[in-house]
């Protein structure tokens, strides 16, 4: 099979803010855990981030375009 999956804009910056809190929790020499409550904390904060940046970055008039 030779296919390639679409990639969600905003799977990059929960990946990204994922590795982020593994990384802080490395750094205060703490046992790397994500609960349910902090997955879900990131999913709302990468939204609220992914519609910041659609606000800022995409011309008036086409953001239901983007």
């Amino acid at each position: 099979m030779n296919y390639r999956m679409k990639k969600s804009p905003i799977d990059s910056i929960i990946i990204d803010l994922i590795l982020e809190h593994y990384n802080m929790q490395s750094i205060d020499h703490r046992r790397p855990v994500l609960t349910d409550i902090e997955f879900d904390d990131i999913v709302a904060y990468a939204e609220e981030l992914y519609y910041k940046k659609i606000m800022e970055e995409t011309p008036i008039g086409i953001e239901g375009e983007a």
